[in-house]
């Protein structure tokens, strides 16, 4: 049986249930790579330059894990999921850098994906891509169907305000908690060796963070109305518009902002989250930038320290 090889970084985190499912669904043996530990971070910032964020630093230590245990590499180039909107730069060249960063790199199933225009001709690369595996373009179509389905229901899980165990396992909440809006990246709050575990840890709070997934496409268009600017990255645009909608909540106690150190379009949507929050907002914010040198103590106090003025500002 082909061996394909799955990241756990980056779009893993968004796609993984539409890519598992499709996968299998055509006789390949999926192989994920384990969760973020530090073996896997340290090898990642030596195959790639300093320049590079953290989570593309943590995606090729990811690879660099799997490269001996699998016949492929699934690592597609997205470059926009959606119209006039695309993708981080640094994400579209990440194919480019593998072979040349990675020695006794195996194949690569990278096709590329761009709806920036219209999305015809993305079941020609999903035939490309199925032809691997078999001849019968029928079974690449219900393949790629029952992934979409797949992919639906893990939406629409966190949609209902619920984080699906394949993205990280929390503890319960019991008894009386306050609702706290954590800010980032799919692929930055959920990995819990990067994030230094920040929801797990809010939860030992008795504090139950809420995602910018759990918010729907149509209420982040809604709420970005007030941008007299189009945004054009998709992840800059969703945390921006769920920011908008948790700040008008008012079960929603606080907002933490999580980002990468290094990031270029967080660093202007932090700025544009601050400078609404200075002119519309009342609610407590706390900003978190992380990178490999980042230390759990000193984000667990800051975590300890926030909690403590949401609960006292409650009282």
């Amino acid at each position: 049986m082909v061996k394909v090889g799955i990241p756990r970084a980056l779009w893993y985190y968004k796609y993984f249930p539409l890519w598992e499912s499709f996968f299998k669904d055509l006789g390949a043996e999926i192989i994920v790579s384990p969760v973020t530990n530090k073996n896997i971070l340290d090898q990642g910032v030596k195959l790639i330059v300093d320049e590079a964020c953290l989570p593309v630093k943590v995606f090729f230590g990811h690879v660099n894990y799997l490269k001996d245990k699998v016949d492929y590499i699934f690592c597609p180039r997205i470059v926009s999921v959606e119209k006039k909107k695309f993708t981080c730069p640094k994400f579209m060249g990440i194919p480019d850098n593998l072979y040349p960063n990675i020695s006794g790199f195996p194949q690569i199933i990278g096709p590329t994906i761009n709806l920036s225009k219209n999305d015809r001709d993305l079941y020609k690369t999903i035939w490309e891509v199925g032809k691997l595996f078999t001849n019968n373009p029928l079974k690449v179509t219900l393949a790629w169907q029952n992934g979409l389905k797949k992919l639906k229901k893990f939406n629409h899980t966190l949609e209902e305000g619920k984080i699906p165990s394949q993205l990280i396992k929390l503890p319960n909440l019991e008894g009386e908690f306050l609702n706290i809006a954590v800010i980032g990246h799919e692929y930055l709050i959920y990995d819990s060796y990067l994030s230094m575990n920040i929801l797990a840890k809010l939860t030992e709070l008795d504090l139950n963070p809420l995602t910018p997934q759990m918010v729907s496409k149509i209420t982040i268009e809604k709420e970005l109305e007030i941008i007299p600017k189009r945004i054009f990255w998709t992840s800059a645009q969703d945390l921006l518009g769920s920011t908008f909608y948790f700040t008008k909540k008012e079960d929603v106690a606080g907002i933490i902002l999580v980002s990468a150190f290094g990031c270029g379009p967080d660093a202007i949507t932090q700025s544009l989250i601050t400078h609404f929050h200075k002119n519309y907002a009342k609610k407590p914010v706390l900003l978190l930038t992380i990178d490999e040198h980042s230390g759990e103590a000193g984000i667990t106090t800051r975590l300890e320290a926030f909690a403590d003025l949401i609960k006292r500002k409650v009282v």
